[in-house]
């Protein structure tokens, strides 16, 4: 897959989910923020530099969320940007995991689970996606964080 579906899922899934169709419990003033094609919103890095999470959640007085990252493949050299995602996420969840999800390709997701679960980053969720003929489909495989969010979101919404 390429950086352009890489981008188009990241830009789908920030307008779906977060909120999702119909969602009664999403905070007021809280908005999505893609970062793929234009970044706007970044978290600082412990060297000084900025990092822009695919999607950022941010609260009306712009703190940090939520933050969501899709990546293409595993690879254990992006565990240091996937644990800042999430220790810069807040834990406001029933479970008290940190607002962080990480997005991959169908049939990553237990290798992404696995990946975040050794480097004891805390999660909210863990989501497969796939490209259709109508679009992105996205798929919880794990969620510790809030039930609400075990939605699979079809292609089309937007």
């Amino acid at each position: 897959m390429t950086q352009d579906v890489h981008d188009q899922v990241a830009l789908y899934i920030s307008r779906t989910r977060y909120p999702f169709p119909g969602q009664q419990d999403w905070p007021e003033g809280y908005y999505a923020i893609c970062n793929t094609l234009e970044p706007k919103r970044g978290i600082e890095t412990p060297d000084g530099g900025i990092h822009y999470p695919d999607i950022i959640i941010v609260s009306p007085r712009d703190e940090v969320r939520e933050v969501g990252e899709v990546e293409m493949t595993i690879d254990p050299s992006r565990i240091p940007l996937l644990r800042l995602g999430s220790e810069t996420s807040d834990d406001r969840t029933p479970t008290k995991v940190r607002h962080f999800f990480l997005y991959v390709p169908m049939g990553l997701e237990a290798e992404a689970k696995a990946m975040l679960e050794e480097a004891g980053i805390s999660y909210a969720g863990v989501r497969g996606f796939e490209q259709t003929e109508a679009g992105f489909r996205i798929v919880p495989y794990h969620t510790a964080g809030d039930p609400y969010d075990h939605q699979v979101t079809e292609p089309g919404l937007v």
